[in-house]
């Protein structure tokens, strides 16, 4: 359970929910709006928008995966952290909300799983870089 490991993971399973909605926003939105006649251009839009965050975001840690207890590991691990510990506030209250399937649950889950791994490497690199 290193911060390589975590990076490497969070880069093929951001990739591909990146690729989702940059290429199958509409497809994307059928798997997780409870109303799929929300999807419109405008939605569209935004998903490909997110994904290609997405993407860079992956390739982001693609790269930074052998940095090891550098700065700019501790920095990613810290955006690691941090944004999977919102999207577990925004899933769940889309998902409470009616918004998003039961669906939603999975990435609240693999947030918090996220999440965990990433604050307990920010932990261990306190230690390490001063």
């Amino acid at each position: 359970m290193n911060a390589k490991n975590l990076f490497t993971f969070v880069a093929i399973i951001v990739s591909l929910f990146g690729l989702g909605f940059t290429f199958a926003p509409e497809f994307m939105g059928e798997q997780y709006l409870t109303n799929p006649a929300w999807i419109n251009d405008g939605t569209k839009v935004l998903a490909q928008a997110y994904g290609t965050h997405l993407i860079a975001y992956a390739v982001a840690c693609w790269y930074v995966r052998d940095a090891g207890s550098s700065i700019g590991g501790k920095v990613m691990l810290l955006s690691v952290f941090l944004s999977n510990l919102a999207l577990i506030v925004i899933t769940s209250m889309a998902v409470l909300n009616g918004i998003e399937k039961t669906t939603g649950w999975g990435q609240v889950v693999l947030s918090l799983v996220l999440a965990a791994w990433s604050g307990m490497l920010l932990r261990q690199t306190d230690r390490v870089v001063a």
